[in-house]
């Protein structure tokens, strides 16, 4: 195996506590990285990342003050910097299990627990160029595929994306003008999965509701759905699709109605699906959503087991695991 030379790439480095923000470029120096730009604001950070394009993020997310998982959300999904699928670490002071899930769920490759030595750093940063995970797409994740059990192992989703990081450090050119043209590939790739992964959620909310032979799910949350639409259709803006966009906002029109509980109704959730399907056929040129109808079924079938034996009141927006690895 060849030795990585980290001299050119690119490493933006935040972090909002001045001698940890020192205390990091130090020990990346020592790792051999050359090209660092640090900033301690989120407004210098949200700037330096809109600007550049860059092959390594490093990013301090335990204070409370600053959002930073928001903006790792942001990344991969191609709103806040030119190259979404730049390596991401995330450090933290914070070892709170739950903290480091959530960092884990914005989409970042790796979180590294202070304090950490210059080696621990190194040897983490080589995995991540080296065995970095494939990406997946779900209605509210784009990152590293997690996933364990039999959909782990298939991997039928999974895609292999752009790492101008390890192209850099292998010295590998060809590589590097390949990753930089995959990028436009990859972004147009996520944004469709995206769009099916959005309406596929509102077609399994609704399904759970007017399923006459099981009956309707224990809970419904109408603000779920509303936002469902509305994010579909801001992808649909950011994609430029116009009549895609005018069946989305019909469809939060329509999501609109369920704040009133005698709206909940069969006829009106099997309008709300084919309204979703409508704004994906729209987006797709006529593509349908029929290719996902046994995955659909799959995860209807899993949520309502799972819903049969949650606490009373329970609803498919209380299963987030189960939710993020069906779809």
């Amino acid at each position: 195996m060849s030795e990585l030379d980290f001299q050119r790439a690119a490493v933006l480095l935040f972090d909002p506590v001045h001698v940890n923000l020192r205390t990091t470029r130090y020990a990346l120096n020592e790792i051999g990285f050359r090209s660092i730009e640090t900033c301690s604001t989120m407004e210098e950070f949200r700037r330096q990342l809109s600007e550049n394009n860059w092959d390594l993020i490093v990013a301090e997310c335990s204070s409370a003050k600053v959002d930073v998982f928001s903006i790792t959300r942001q990344i991969r999904r191609g709103e806040a910097t030119p190259n979404p699928y730049a390596v991401i670490a995330l450090t933290s002071w914070t070892r709170d299990g739950g903290h480091v899930r959530k960092a884990i769920e914005s989409g970042a490759d790796d979180v590294i627990v202070r304090p950490f030595s210059t080696q621990f750093a190194e040897d983490r940063i080589r995995t991540m160029v080296r065995d970095r995970k494939a990406f997946v797409v779900t209605s509210d994740y784009v990152g590293p595929d997690r996933r364990s059990g039999p959909r782990a192992a298939s991997g039928e989703d999974a895609m292999i994306v752009p790492n101008t990081l390890q192209a850099k450090a292998d010295g590998d050119e060809e590589a590097l003008r390949v990753a930089y043209r995959g990028i436009r590939e990859s972004k147009k790739h996520i944004e469709a999965e995206r769009v099916r992964r959005l309406a596929m959620r509102i077609v399994v909310t609704a399904e759970l509701q007017f399923d006459s032979s099981a009956g309707p799910a224990k809970a419904f949350d109408p603000a779920d759905i509303m936002r469902s639409a509305r994010e579909l259709r801001d992808q649909l803006e950011k994609a430029n699709r116009v009549d895609a966009v005018q069946v989305s906002e019909a469809l939060i029109d329509h999501a609109r109605n369920f704040r009133n509980p005698e709206e909940r109704n069969v006829k009106n959730f099997r309008l709300i699906k084919e309204l979703a399907i409508g704004v994906y056929a729209a987006y797709a040129d006529g593509e349908s959503l029929e290719r996902a109808k046994d995955e659909i079924a799959r995860t209807v079938k899993a949520l309502r087991k799972r819903l049969s034996s949650a606490a009373p009141g329970s609803s498919v927006q209380d299963l987030p695991e189960l939710k993020a690895a069906s779809m």
